[in-house]
């Protein structure tokens, strides 16, 4: 079950046992390619070639003595799994995961299955949450009853509180507000079908986005503008990667905005989705890190997102309810600007040290893909998206998907700008070079 706290009670053993392990590796794994990615960054880290491969690190793992590492989020089939277990038995793994087939690495004796909270200690969370250090007994039994509603489930708990903090509503109305707004859910076509559990912590969410539509409409206030912010945030997080959401794509598409939309061809190009406001550009076109961190800290401030190490982060079961709450049509038009920005936000230049930038950004550009997919989005082709997302795979060593892209911008400019165009020479150029590193050298210099 998602929200139930297994990714918080794996980073407490980690606080508690640190010195028990040479090494901590935690890898997100909630897909194929997040694996492969983090690996190749840990061979990177630990200099063990310049362009580590997935396999290498884990047997550079392997070699250490007592290592620990944690798979998170590996919802996907244990075949995922498998493929990256390193050999050896000088180490330990740990997998959180809602798929319970996970069992069959671990063997179900080697397995937990966490469940609910007490009501004693969901109670006590949800008033350290809500910053109510003295409660009377009457509040303590208006807890009692929204805890239960919740299903002792820490994540909706933890939410609920995050709200009533930042609203400063008393915990009477919160009940209230969150069983008139379960009734709404039940009515939405996109939450048909769901469990309790779903609309147990649906719900939750729902209020505090209320909230936060609320207070952007109270004119042009200081707050009305913090938590316009927020919702323009929350609406491109929604198709992201729910991990490691990094200011610095912001930051990078806000400064080639203009120099891209002043670049002019045939082709269709993405960068028409994108405005000055979803990139936080001032009217003088400078970006505002102001603003931007005034909408992260509305969302901070409701836990609708986490903050570490500068980096932030949507627990995937918000991360689903975010999506599915849009309409379909708006969902779409959410997803294109999305693929606008991470390709706004990536120079494709070999000779820049931006192998790290690249390593973060493509796991947001495959689940874009994958969103888009979600929505069966109809396959348009935009010459920059697919240059700059084939860029960005080469770099980290997915070639298979680089080839496959920049075949696709070969074709189109070609076939719209002329095979002597210096932008068609480019692209031919750069499918050699992929040609090249797959070790296919004849079909390297046919081109």
């Amino acid at each position: 079950m998602g929200g139930i706290g297994k990714t918080q009670i794996c980073l407490k053993f980690i606080e508690e046992t640190a010195n028990w392990f040479s090494d901590v590796f935690w890898i997100d794994a909630s897909s194929k390619d997040a694996i492969e990615l983090r690996l190749k960054q840990i061979g990177k880290v630990n200099a063990l070639t310049s362009d580590p491969t997935a396999s290498a690190a884990l047997q550079w793992i392997s070699s250490r003595d007592n290592w620990l590492i944690v798979y998170d989020n590996a919802d996907g089939g244990y075949e995922v799994i498998e493929k990256f277990l390193p050999p050896g038995n000088k180490g330990n793994i740990l997998i959180t995961s809602r798929n319970r087939a996970m069992g069959r690495i671990t063997s179900h004796k080697s397995s937990l299955e966490v469940g609910h909270m007490g009501k004693v200690e969901a109670i006590l969370l949800l008033l350290q949450s809500a910053g109510r250090d003295d409660q009377s007994g009457d509040e303590r039994d208006v807890a009692r009853s929204i805890v239960s509603n919740l299903g002792y489930i820490p994540l909706a708990i933890d939410q609920a509180g995050a709200y009533i903090q930042a609203s400063n509503c008393d915990l009477g109305s919160y009940l209230q507000l969150y069983n008139d707004h379960c009734a709404q859910l039940m009515s939405k076509s996109g939450f048909k079908g769901a469990s309790d559990y779903g609309y147990s912590t649906y719900g939750t969410w729902e209020i505090s986005m209320k909230e936060i539509e609320l207070r952007a409409t109270k004119d042009s206030s200081p707050q009305a503008q913090a938590a316009q912010s927020a919702l323009a945030l929350h609406s491109l997080f929604a198709f992201l990667h729910h991990d490691n959401i990094s200011e610095e794509i912001f930051w990078n598409a806000a400064q080639q905005f203009q120099k891209r939309k002043e670049e002019k061809n045939e082709l269709p190009t993405s960068i028409s989705f994108l405005d000055p406001k979803i990139l936080f550009l001032t009217e003088k076109g400078l970006w505002d890190k102001c603003q931007f961190q005034e909408g992260i800290q509305v969302l901070l401030s409701f836990s609708l997102i986490k903050a570490s190490n500068g980096l932030y982060s949507v627990h995937p079961l918000v991360h689903t309810w975010s999506r599915v709450r849009i309409p379909k049509s708006d969902a779409i038009e959410g997803c294109k600007k999305v693929k606008a920005l991470l390709s706004c936000s990536v120079e494709p230049d070999y000779y820049k040290d931006n192998f790290v930038f690249c390593g973060l950004v493509a796991p947001h550009i495959s689940a874009s893909f994958r969103h888009a997919t979600w929505l069966h989005m109809d396959d348009v082709y935009y010459d920059d998206e697919c240059e700059n997302f084939a860029f960005v795979f080469h770099r980290i060593g997915n070639l298979d998907e680089s080839e496959k892209l920049e075949t696709q911008v070969m074709n189109s400019r070609r076939a719209k700008i002329g095979v002597n165009d210096p932008g068609t020479l480019d692209s031919t150029v750069n499918l050699a070079l992929t040609y090249f590193s797959q070790g296919r050298w004849a079909e390297a210099e046919s081109l």
